[in-house]
């Protein structure tokens, strides 16, 4: 039997980065307007506010009655531009930390784990300033032909805030841990999973389900934190949200 001729680094990492990056565009067109609809749950204020949204087709309703269809694809513009390069990180270095990582004596299982946490750590430096503008834009209820372009918005943040912490990289440990947290959750259980299940298609899409649910689980408290510490900086309006970034202040005012 032949053996199967050698990749080289260039093809393998073209591959990869071609992959997680298609991957990566198609969700985002597809899954943008839920993604608009959760940033607004995320960050708006109680539910006494007449601007409120009490449920997730009264949301879908106002959106649209009062910010038109673009209104679902506010802040589109930054992820796009972020998930090609976010898709290439995560999956070209995963391969990349688990082939030095084959060089100490690991199990694999903790090896796909410790992977996935190097990828998805090296992955939120890359996200994190596009999550910033993006959860800005979102938030605006203005209609889409009267908000600030992804550029503008952008500089307005440079400007106002710098490029630091309280700036542009504003909420950058809860996206560490985000990302961190997930992706080794997401690698580990996937490989493993996959290892040890039965060669069947419907078997395997349904563990596949099931490992994503799980992360999406836990990772979604972070996702909120990162949201409403992004929204600080907009406004300081009476009554708004605003714990500098405490995450007990935010259980405090908004609960589980």
């Amino acid at each position: 039997m032949s053996a199967k001729p050698a990749v080289g680094f260039v093809n393998e990492a073209s591959r990869q980065i071609l992959a997680g990056g298609s991957a990566g565009l198609v969700e985002i067109c597809l899954m943008h307007p839920l993604d608009v609809v959760k940033t607004r749950f995320q960050i708006q204020r109680c539910a006494t506010d007449p601007n409120s949204y009490k449920s997730l087709g009264d949301s879908f309703r106002m959106i649209f009655r009062t910010e038109g269809l673009f209104g679902f694809y506010k802040g589109i513009l930054p992820p796009i531009l972020a998930e090609t390069p976010k898709r290439a990180v995560k999956f070209f270095t995963f391969e990349q930390y688990k082939k030095l990582l084959g060089y100490v004596s690991l199990s694999p299982e903790l090896t796909f784990a410790i992977a996935g946490l190097g990828s998805g750590l090296t992955e939120a430096i890359v996200v994190n300033p596009f999550e910033v503008v993006k959860v800005g834009l979102q938030a605006n209820r203005n209609k889409f032909t009267e908000q600030p372009s992804t550029m503008s918005y952008a500089r307005h943040i440079i400007k106002k805030e710098g490029l630091g912490l309280q700036g542009l990289n504003k909420g950058f440990t809860a996206t560490l841990g985000r990302h961190g947290v997930f992706n080794m959750v997401y690698f580990g259980f996937y490989y493993n999973v996959k290892n040890i299940i039965p060669v069947n298609k419907l078997t395997f899409q349904q563990g596949r389900w099931i490992h994503t649910k799980i992360n999406q689980t836990q990772r979604e408290p972070e996702q909120g934190q990162r949201s409403r510490i992004r929204q600080c900086f907009r406004s300081a309006q009476e009554g708004e949200i605003n714990f500098d970034g405490d995450p007990r202040k935010s259980l405090g005012q908004g609960g589980i």
